[in-house]
């Protein structure tokens, strides 16, 4: 029977784990994890499937050979940020404004900083420039910002830096970012016709501020040119080696690459800088999928993982884009997914603060290697993850369904040795001071995320994901207000079922001006220019234009404000009354998120900036409801293990252990209990009540 099967395959590479859902013709999900190798991320990609294929049932080569879709969400790219391993770079800019990424804005100082790390403000200086000064080259040229040209690029300027880059500084690849070429990019397409003629074997990688963003703002812009030179290479050598080793072991299908913008793309259309964040995108875009099978309007997205910990938002529907992700302490201007990220993950470090005696947890990482101490393979820093497994609540014969056992005693020995005697407390309650605080933690940074949104986390549902997320979301959950939780089979892997889900996307995000009341024509007129640039995009993606969904967005401001508000589009196109029903809704929002009064509409309300979604809709998950019934709770019960509990009381307690697999739907747990998956772990605790669904997730909720 498997024989006959067509697959979907989504991967994605975590910094502890490498995640693989296979998705069968009928709708069979099948989901395997492997270490991840960060010598060499293919290689844990491979292994990965290899457990994939014996979970299916079929040998790899099989699996790969009846493989319609593979698509792979990856950090290559925010591995070599984060690890300052990418290439050697130069800038070409605009004369006099060479300086412009060393300035950086008054923000950057702090951008990309804790807020603990900020408030030791001697300690806190600017980040280290991706490229140094004396690799900074300024042309003579000039657009204004309406696009017209004040002075004609200087071809003679321009020969002379791509010489004096290649030639004196051996620079691996070059960025070209000019003051205004977001209005007018004939300038920066000028310099790619002199880098063709002056480097004609492309020995060296280019990237244009235009071609990646059309948006206002030269610093940012030029940090996405630079760091998409500064990823290029590596990127680019890792995808193409891992698609040869796909290939020789099978591969027919298409090999698509996950994206920051929660889609995925051909290998040859996807640009190294849209690749950071593509694994958060993946659950995000699984959180959208079910959200709407399930009817959630408004979800919180956390995603606990080996590293870190993830939150997002999904409000009225919709994922939002960060205005300005911030990538290791740089703006950039790219449509990423707003995801924000802590290091909270199952191998977060703990630690006593030699000089004030606290007990800290974060933001640094055992990850995958040497792991958390209990993992036995090195690791000598207490983690979440031993903390979790002293406690009672993981079994150390029971990791990744029994295939790792843990070492109890030697997680209880160092949390001794590191923790519990230096705060001069016992061994159980130093773990349960580093649960409680990897919580707060985690709790803290939900509130923020959602309350500057204008909503209140109790307007709100989680999901819960990440291997580790099971284990947490009933305490930070508490903290919050929150009242129901929702934790799926899939969830150990959830950013690589929303790779298998993701859809083919490519996005334009441009500045513009338009004030209300507009000319409906000269925005129709807009839009269609955008949808024609995508359309073109997506024929070569192998889309007709019956195939596409476009979707719109307006940012909508108060004039002379800087910040917006990001409005879905109900209409595809304008007419006066359609753009005085969008200046209503504006307005409205604008009270909803600010408070009633907020407002000013003597100030006019303009149009700022315009993204448009092209979408080629691909084969999706089918998730079955199942018929309800009564399920015999008892069968489902593996024994009991003391666990010891924070919440309502600190005490130990004797806590059935049920397995996931044997409790059908309509089964209902209280807590206090455990429930096992093979890749994860859900307490419930006391206080709170499990219900499994008609899709089998497991709901929680206070009682």
């Amino acid at each position: 029977m498997a024989a006959q099967q067509q697959y979907i395959v989504g991967v994605d590479t975590g910094g502890t784990f490498t995640d693989v859902v296979v998705m069968g013709g009928s709708g069979e999900i099948w989901t395997a994890k492997a270490p991840t190798t960060p010598d060499d991320f293919s290689r844990g990609v491979m292994d990965a499937l290899e457990e994939a294929a014996k979970v299916v049932g079929v040998r790899r080569g099989q699996l790969l050979g009846r493989t319609a879709l593979f698509k792979h969400g990856s950090t290559v790219a925010t591995n070599a940020l984060i690890t300052h391993s990418g290439v050697k770079v130069g800038l070409i800019a605009t004369k006099g404004f060479e300086d412009t990424t060393e300035i950086m804005r008054a923000i950057g100082r702090v951008d990309g900083l804790s807020e603990e790390e900020i408030r030791h403000v001697t300690w806190v200086t600017k980040p280290e420039p991706f490229v140094p000064r004396e690799r900074i080259l300024g042309v003579r040229e000039r657009m204004d910002y309406l696009g017209q040209e004040i002075v004609p690029l200087n071809r003679r300027d321009v020969m002379a830096a791509i010489r004096y880059l290649i030639d004196e500084e051996k620079v691996e690849a070059i960025a070209v970012s000019f003051l205004h070429a977001w209005a007018n990019p004939k300038h920066e397409e000028e310099v790619l016709s002199l880098a063709l003629e002056a480097d004609p074997s492309r020995r060296v990688y280019w990237s244009f501020g235009s071609a990646l963003s059309l948006v206002a703002g030269e610093y940012a812009r030029a940090n996405t040119a630079i760091i998409n030179s500064y990823l290029g290479p590596t990127v680019a050598r890792y995808l193409k080696d891992l698609e040869g080793k796909l290939r020789d072991d099978g591969l027919k299908g298409l090999f698509l690459i996950m994206q920051g913008n929660g889609g995925a793309a051909h290998r040859e259309h996807v640009t190294p800088i849209a690749n950071l964040q593509s694994g958060p995108a993946g659950g995000m875009i699984a959180s959208s999928y079910v959200a709407g099978l399930l009817g959630h309007k408004n979800v919180i997205t956390t995603d606990m993982g080996g590293t870190s910990f993830d939150v997002g938002l999904v409000t009225e529907g919709y994922w939002r884009y960060a205005q300005e992700p911030i990538v290791e302490r740089f703006r950039i201007l790219q449509p990423i997914i707003d995801i924000e990220s802590i290091g909270a993950g199952g191998g977060t470090i703990a630690r006593v603060d030699p000089d004030t005696g606290r007990l800290m947890v974060g933001p640094k990482s055992a990850g995958a290697s040497p792991g958390p101490v209990c993992y036995d393979a090195g690791g000598e820093e207490v983690t979440v993850t031993d903390a979790d497994l002293v406690l009672g609540i993981i079994d150390p014969n029971y990791f990744l369904g029994g295939r790792k056992k843990l070492n109890k005693q030697k997680a209880e020995k160092t949390i001794a040795e590191k923790i519990a005697r230096p705060l001069k407390l016992a061994v159980t309650e130093a773990a349960a001071g580093i649960y409680d605080i990897v919580n707060s933690k985690m709790a803290d940074l939900i509130r923020r995320q959602v309350v500057r949104t204008g909503y209140l986390p109790e307007e709100f549902v989680i999901y819960a994901f990440g291997g580790a997320g099971a284990v947490h979301a009933a305490g930070f959950a508490a903290d919050l207000g929150v009242k129901r939780i929702y934790i799926f089979s899939t969830s150990p892997v959830f950013s690589a079922f929303g790779a298998a889900a993701a859809d083919v996307i490519h996005t334009r995000v441009v500045s513009c001006q338009y004030v209300l009341p507009a000319d409906p024509e000269v925005l129709n007129k807009r839009l269609e220019s955008i949808e024609r640039d995508l359309h073109e995009i997506m024929r070569e993606e192998g889309f007709r234009r019956g195939q596409l969904e476009f979707r719109r967005f307006f940012t909508i401001r108060y004039r002379r404000q800087t910040a917006g508000v990001e409005l879905p589009l109900a209409w595809d196109r304008f007419s006066p009354k359609r753009l005085t029903e969008l200046q209503g809704i504006f307005e409205k929002k604008y009270e909803e998120l600010y408070g009633v009064g907020a407002g000013y509409t003597k100030a006019g309300i303009e149009i700022s900036e315009i993204r448009v979604d092209a979408v080629g809709l691909v084969a999706k998950p089918r998730l079955k409801s199942t018929r309800v019934r009564r399920s015999n709770i008892a069968s489902a019960r593996k024994g009991k293990r003391e666990i010891f509990f924070t919440r309502p009381e600190r005490k130990r307690v004797d806590t059935p252990v049920y397995d996931y697999a044997l409790l059908g739907a309509g089964a209902r747990v209280k807590g206090p209990a455990v429930i096992e998956l093979p890749f994860t772990t859900t307490l419930v605790p006391p206080g709170f009540q499990v219900t499994i669904d008609d899709y089998l997730n497991l709901v929680m909720e206070i009682r």
